[in-house]
């Protein structure tokens, strides 16, 4: 492809980023599971008290699975609306990508500590800068023409779309320094009503 030349939707070379895209989020998806570990020779009462132990870090995988889940859902309607890209869309589409397969580790540190500030403070940060990633790029293809006509139409709605769970994720930062689980429960009140919502 020449410098400055714009990948259009039939090109390989958006393929490869929609491919590529998509095995990232595979991966990430996939990488939330490494942190459920089970002991081998437990029995009776001792694998109850496991189960009951390891909750937390249950609640961290379906938590994350579902972030990511939501972005890569996102992700796929701002693909559907992306007709070429360029060089500082395909780095800002990279960019976010870094942060989606980063949330397994805050998911860890959730499972393992989510009764610590620092933890919940962590994953907030992590998820809410995705979530402006998000819109950032979205902003981007919709000023530099990327975006197909109809999308454009309707730009002040879909603009808003992203900001909406980086919002409700940076005002949980200071509340989980308040109440960690305060600030879990604002996420979980956001995922419920953002996947009802479609």
């Amino acid at each position: 492809m020449e410098t400055g030349a714009k990948p259009v939707r039939e090109s390989v070379e958006f393929a490869r980023i929609v491919a590529f895209t998509d095995g990232v989020f595979a991966i990430a998806i996939t990488l939330l599971v490494l942190s459920l570990d089970v002991p081998s020779n437990l029995s009776g009462s001792a694998l109850h008290d496991f189960l009951l132990d390891e909750w937390p870090q249950l609640f961290a995988y379906f938590l994350s699975f579902a972030v990511i889940g939501r972005f890569w859902i996102g992700h796929h309607r701002f693909f559907s609306r992306v007709d070429s890209f360029d060089r500082r869309l395909l780095v800002l589409n990279l960019t976010y990508l870094s942060l989606v397969v980063l949330i397994p580790f805050p998911t860890e540190l959730l499972g393992e500590y989510g009764g610590s500030s620092d933890a919940v403070a962590l994953y907030a940060l992590v998820v809410g800068t995705a979530a402006v990633l998000a819109w950032v790029m979205l902003r981007y293809a919709l000023r530099r023409g990327h975006a197909r006509p109809q999308a454009q139409a309707v730009a002040g709605l879909v603009l808003g779309g992203p900001l909406i769970p980086a919002l409700v994720f940076y005002a949980s930062i200071p509340v989980a320094f308040a109440s960690p689980l305060l600030a879990q429960l604002m996420w979980i009140a956001l995922i419920v009503d953002v996947f009802r919502r479609g």
